[in-house]
């Protein structure tokens, strides 16, 4: 891959989230000026090394978001509410207006903007089709991929509108350490013995490892020809769920997983949404739509454009990124607590 240098200041938005500290933490020890847009209470300290300027504020607060991106030579945006389960206006004011403020903003009309998406805009798509980023978006089914989508479209409505020089990532299912939905809940599902297959699991996970994952970021944000692009992050290894999460419980003192069948897991999980809306319960169901869409499917997301077009390929393999997984997940064992975790609201 070729390397270019970001335009400064870098600001990037969900700064704390699992993947915004992974990029800070890189860009920080690239000696990049980095504008972290945090939370007003959200605490920072050990997060990530290197000087980073800290800027107090809410993405959905438009005023905030301009002083936070004036004079930006790069935005890479994470912010987004994060989950298969919520309140809607919440996560339609998170990640569609959120992102509406921040490329309405006077200060990143001349800047360098990746605006970090999902793979499950495809969504009821995801189980039968190749999901490259021509396919149009399929039927969404849960909050998250319905703001996913209006994120994308509202980005490229401002794009042509402002002459804005943005570039659409849509990560398929990032894990590494610090993740909350497939390494921290995961593994303690696992624990508890409930199962986490459907249908034995012998299909494609569409996993995309962390720091995979922030090489496209960078790249995409430097590249010429990532202007006016949308692309898939994908490992491409083809690592199957029996594997990643019969890995995971080895990794986590969990027993083997088990299975669900896939048609019991296709009648359970809009029943437990009915119940879960009746009940106005606290949480998430045991499973959603959402969750079943990525967990059931053959998660088929290719890079080739990303590959041909940037040069781009995966540089840390499943092997290397189970390894480091697995000395995160023991360091997590032995001081007997988590470490910072992932921000849901705000942070990717």
């Amino acid at each position: 891959m070729t390397d270019y240098r970001l335009a400064e200041p870098v600001v990037v938005t969900g700064a704390t989230g699992f993947i915004g500290r992974w990029l800070v933490r890189r860009l920080a020890a690239a000696e990049y000026y980095v504008r972290a847009l945090v939370l007003p209470d959200e605490p920072t300290a050990g997060l990530w090394d290197g000087p980073v300027q800290v800027m107090r504020g809410d993405i959905t607060d438009a005023a905030g978001v301009a002083q936070v991106v004036r004079h930006a030579g790069t935005v890479i945006h994470l912010a987004a509410a994060v989950g298969d389960w919520g309140d809607e206006a919440w996560f339609q004011a998170v990640t569609v207006g959120g992102t509406r403020n921040l490329l309405s903003a006077a200060g990143v009309a001349n800047a360098r903007i990746v605006v970090v998406s999902s793979y499950t805009i495809y969504g009821d798509q995801i189980p039968h089709a190749v999901c490259h980023e021509d396919l149009p978006f399929g039927r969404p089914l849960g909050p998250y991929s319905r703001a996913k989508q209006g994120q994308e479209t509202v980005t490229w409505e401002l794009a042509a509108e402002r002459d804005l020089k943005v570039t659409v990532i849509r990560p398929a299912n990032v894990f590494g350490a610090g993740c909350r939905p497939w390494v921290r809940e995961a593994a303690a599902e696992l624990r508890r013995g409930v199962p986490a297959l459907v249908g034995g699991g012998d299909l494609d996970a569409g996993l995309c490892y962390v720091d995979n994952l922030v090489d496209l970021l960078i790249l995409a944000a430097g590249h010429p020809a990532a202007i006016r692009r949308t692309y898939n992050a994908c490992d491409d290894s083809g690592i199957t769920w029996r594997q990643y999460f019969t890995d995971l419980a080895r990794l986590s003192g969990a027993p083997r997983p088990r299975s669900i069948p896939r048609r019991l897991a296709g009648a359970a999980a809009p029943l437990a949404e009915a119940l879960w809306r009746w009940r106005k319960a606290a949480g998430r169901p045991p499973l959603t739509r959402e969750a079943l869409n990525l967990v059931g499917a053959n998660n088929r997301v290719p890079i080739e454009r990303a590959r041909s077009e940037l040069g781009y390929a995966p540089r840390v393999d499943y092997a290397q990124a189970m390894a480091a997984l697995g000395g995160f997940l023991r360091t997590e064992a032995l001081v007997g607590r988590a470490q910072p975790a992932e921000t849901d609201g705000h942070g990717s």
